[in-house]
């Protein structure tokens, strides 16, 4: 665990006791096949990058890209966990879960149910399209968290500004993933490939602590980071927040960070961090890659 000083405006000690959440997941619905209610639309969540891959008919690359975000296993792993025809009697957890294939027979794709714990066999696109059709209903409010990795559609947004306020460096929106924070805005923008595919209110560092300005990158993702300082014995701005999921390095001592502890988003509130909601964090959190350039602005 990190213990580190960075932010939290003026939050008491006892917020940090009663409401710090502590441990980190990928999600509900890592591993799983969804179908959003409202669109139809059909997802494989996947595990190990916790991005969504849309499953759609027309994909004719559709069993290779579920084999690119499938988990080599072992066929004796494999063959422990019941196929789908068998009722189950494996107790307890299973550290298999979500698409795996054994290496001696990459043509095979197996699906291992996180909750039946029963394995099922898919070897093309068609298999692949049958066996989505009994997929778990969600709301499309249910897997906004998890980033698209692959999609049928422009997954692109609109800009809540009219005149939105760029980085110094621009040419960097035409590749890649990219994150932009507008200080005079409280706002981020996170970009991929050209375009906008995210965009929400933020909290940076106050008069007396500000968010430095410059260009920066994701330095490290960590899951749990204790955030803790103290100015001297009974000093006002002394804090304690406990253990915080979601954070991304961007300086030495400054992240873009989940808070808890306040819902004020779009005024600066922190010691020089960048505060983010719950359900943006895991957004950003989960399709930042480390070494993605941020331009603090």
């Amino acid at each position: 665990m990190v213990i580190i000083s960075c932010l939290a405006w003026g939050a008491p000690d006892a917020l940090a006791q009663k409401y710090s959440p502590v441990g980190f997941s990928i999600g509900d619905y890592a591993g799983d096949f969804v179908k959003e209610e409202e669109t139809g639309r059909i997802w494989y969540i996947d595990i190990n990058q916790s991005r969504r891959y849309q499953i759609a008919e027309n994909d004719t690359g559709l069993f290779e890209r579920l084999k690119q975000a499938a988990k080599i296993q072992t066929w004796v792993a494999i063959r422990a966990i019941p196929g789908d025809d068998v009722t189950s009697t494996v107790k307890g957890k299973t550290s298999l879960k979500g698409i795996v294939y054994d290496q001696n027979a990459p043509d095979l794709l197996w699906h291992i149910q996180k909750k039946a714990l029963k394995r099922h066999a898919l070897r093309t696109n068609q298999d692949i399209l049958g066996y989505v059709a009994n997929a778990i209903l969600v709301k499309e409010s249910d897997i906004k968290e998890y980033p698209i990795a692959y999609a049928d559609h422009d997954y692109s947004m609109q800009e809540p500004a009219k005149k939105p306020v760029y980085s110094s460096n621009p040419a960097r929106l035409g590749s890649g993933k990219f994150i932009d924070v507008s200080l005079s805005e409280q706002r981020i923008r996170a970009y991929e490939n050209g375009k906008l595919v995210n965009t929400f209110l933020i909290s940076t560092g106050n008069r007396r602590y500000p968010t430095p300005k410059g260009e920066f990158s994701v330095l490290a993702k960590l899951p749990v980071v204790r955030y803790q300082w103290s100015y001297g014995t009974d000093h006002p701005d002394n804090y304690d927040l406990g253990n915080v999921p979601y954070n991304l390095r961007v300086m030495p001592h400054k992240y873009i960070h989940y808070a808890y502890w306040h819902n004020n988003f779009g005024r600066v509130m922190s010691h020089g961090c960048i505060n983010v909601n719950l359900a943006n964090i895991k957004w950003v959190y989960r399709w930042a890659d480390e070494g993605i350039p941020v331009s603090i602005h």
